[in-house]
């Protein structure tokens, strides 16, 4: 028979008191397929509440992602493409933009069905995003060769998993995925939200990272840091939430 997952109060209490650190391998396993759980009923029961409040381009990232292809640019001048992993590409307009950059050719992936079937297969059939483009799959085990990718952009989806360092599930297991489908000299942009704690609010799962916690995870991956930096902006608490902003690239 199937072990029964936590509740939210559960997880939030193994979390808080850190019981997770005595866990074995099966234990972690249904704590992440808890936390997984708790993100997949968040977007059945709010999916476009949640696709509200991101369902427009902001300057900023579409600044950012004209600087991304502009780093990619730079690093392989002598390409005439340059593939670009979406991580959690949601409601796909950072994926759109993604697709008109000089050079970038895009992959995106989603592992909710609301946003993969009501968005972005529906904006391929739409013309609005490349043919074949979107995939339904999970930034923990990406469907994808190793050195598959110049680009790997991730944008406010990160959060939404488990930060147990240490132990490879979650964001340890997501960061070392990035890597292994990065290229050398492959580009990593990453925004998460800041600060030390998990959030549970109304059954969202929000994890934060700090900047000493990415710096880490960046070491363990083979990754370099070229910049970091915090950004206050919209977000889930608001909009004064603040975001942690890390360009990385792959070690060559």
């Amino acid at each position: 028979m199937d072990a029964v997952h936590y509740t939210a109060e559960q997880i939030s209490a193994i979390l808080k008191d850190e019981s997770w650190r005595g866990f074995d391998a099966k234990a972690l396993t249904l704590l992440e397929e808890s936390v997984q759980e708790c993100v997949d009923l968040a977007y059945a029961e709010l999916g476009h509440e949640y696709a509200m409040l991101f369902e427009t381009l902001t300057d900023h990232s579409a600044k950012q992602i004209e600087l991304f292809a502009q780093r990619l640019e730079k690093a392989f001048p002598q390409k005439s493409k340059h593939y670009v992993l979406d991580v959690g590409a949601g409601h796909g307009v950072c994926t759109q933009h993604l697709a008109k950059q000089e050079k970038v050719k895009v992959k995106a992936i989603e592992p909710s069905e609301y946003f993969y079937a009501r968005h972005l297969l529906e904006m391929e059939r739409e013309g609005t995003l490349p043919f074949g483009c979107a995939m339904k799959a999970d930034m923990c085990h990406l469907p994808f060769e190793n050195a598959t990718f110049e680009g790997v952009y991730c944008n406010a989806v990160l959060h939404h998993q488990l930060y147990l360092p240490g132990k490879n599930i979650g964001i340890e297991k997501a960061m070392s995925e990035f890597s292994r489908v990065l290229i050398k000299g492959g580009q990593l942009y990453i925004l998460t939200l800041l600060g030390e704690h998990h959030h549970i609010q109304n059954h969202k799962f929000f994890q934060s990272l700090e900047g000493a916690d990415m710096e880490k995870l960046a070491k363990r991956n083979l990754l370099q840091i070229e910049s970091m930096a915090e950004i206050v902006a919209k977000g889930p608490f608001g909009d004064q939430t603040r975001w942690l902003e890390a360009c990385l690239i792959k070690r060559t």
